[in-house]
């Protein structure tokens, strides 16, 4: 074979490697369920029951067969407590502080009148709003209708909360990210994460009460979304929104930051433009990776095909498991958002990776075996305190 040959088989090689064959075979690829969540199913909701209340005979009165697996996780040390692995008494009234802040902020009205007359003054008022959430600390904006099947049939996350029937005028969303801090998730699954995710909570809710203040402003009606209070279901509405798709670990992956986020909204009546959705390969590097999967120490993630669930396919996750891994490690975990290689460092290298293996399915196989090659196969846990 001459020298000739093969430079040309080397450039038609690289050029298949590297061509955009996605590109051309894209469409809509945001099913929708087919039915409502009801809040009060939901690990959280179910874990804030508080015995010889109301809610909770209410609650196990519809869903005897839960009580007992419930209890149990009730039993065991709580988050941000005394007793479980990874406890640190210099973080736990961080974290309270944060969390328990959360109901109190403010907002300056001198701030929100500024605000809402530079909206009133924009030609594009969703372009200013956008920006406006951007400057208060978000890393990505998008704008969504909000179907009914992502809200909550009814809310009940928390007691005053419990029967609440979600809006159903508020149509309309503007979803938003907040990053969470690289180094701090690289000591997953210690009790800095769950620092970093209740600092994160608060920076969101602050942002999503500012924006809910500036629209009432501007004459809407308008709901923050935040810590402990949704009406809707976060992930997939900010798939809607155009910032990122859902992972095999049931998260939202986020272009840039993987799994490095929380998610915050404010859901409204103001008529909004449709954010195009966006197509990053993560479907079919999630089938490919599973290092979420088999990294999980509770072995709560789904590392076989996906289930079909409410009309649409997903990978499941056993979401008791992960709750008992929870209490026995007194963090939010976080191993699964850490490991993905979609999580690593918000840098040139890592953006150009993301890139490629957005234009074609070769380039996921060679992203993965690398990520293997460089960051290992297995999760290990830092022993940086």
């Amino acid at each position: 074979m001459g020298f000739l040959t093969c430079k040309r088989l080397f450039w038609l090689a690289l050029a298949a490697l590297f061509f955009p064959l996605d590109w051309f075979r894209r469409g809509p690829r945001t099913p929708l369920p087919n039915q409502q969540v009801d809040e009060r199913d939901t690990m959280f909701a179910r874990l804030a029951r508080k015995p010889d209340t109301f809610e909770y005979e209410d609650y196990y009165g519809r869903r005897p067969e839960l009580k007992r697996v419930d209890d149990r996780l009730r039993a065991m040390t709580r988050l941000n407590q005394p007793g479980s692995r990874y406890f640190q008494f210099n973080l736990a009234e961080p974290i309270q502080s944060l969390f328990s802040g959360i109901p109190e902020i403010e907002v300056e009205r001198r701030q929100v009148v500024h605000l809402a007359d530079r909206v009133r003054r924009a030609k594009n008022k969703p372009a200013e709003l956008r920006s406006i959430v951007s400057e208060l600390g978000a890393v990505a904006v998008g704008l969504t209708n909000v179907p009914g099947s992502l809200r909550y049939s009814v809310e009940g996350r928390t007691d005053p909360m419990y029967g609440k029937i979600p809006d159903p005028a508020m149509t309309h969303g503007i979803v938003f990210l907040v990053e969470m801090d690289y180094q701090h998730m690289q000591q997953a699954p210690k009790m800095i994460v769950l620092y970093e995710s209740a600092r994160q909570y608060y920076n969101a809710a602050v942002i999503a009460i500012t924006l809910e203040a500036v629209l009432v402003e501007l004459g809407y009606t308008a709901e923050a979304q935040y810590d402990k209070h949704y009406s809707a279901i976060m992930p997939p509405l900010a798939v809607l929104a155009g910032l990122g798709e859902m992972g095999r670990n049931n998260i939202l992956i986020a272009d840039k930051y993987g799994s490095r986020v929380r998610i915050g909204a404010v859901l409204t009546n103001m008529n909004l433009p449709q954010s195009q959705t966006v197509d990053l390969g993560v479907e079919h590097f999630c089938s490919i990776c599973k290092k979420c999967a088999t990294t999980c120490p509770s072995k709560s993630l789904n590392g076989d095909e996906k289930e079909k669930v409410r009309g649409i396919h997903l990978w499941s996750t056993h979401v008791e498991r992960c709750s008992a891994y929870w209490r026995l490690s007194g963090s939010d975990c976080g191993i699964c958002m850490a490991v993905c290689p979609y999580s690593h460092k918000s840098n040139f290298l890592h953006h150009s990776v993301r890139f490629m293996i957005r234009l074609n399915p070769w380039m996921r196989y060679i992203a993965k075996w690398l990520d293997d090659l460089i960051y290992g196969k297995s999760w290990k846990i830092s022993d940086e305190v």
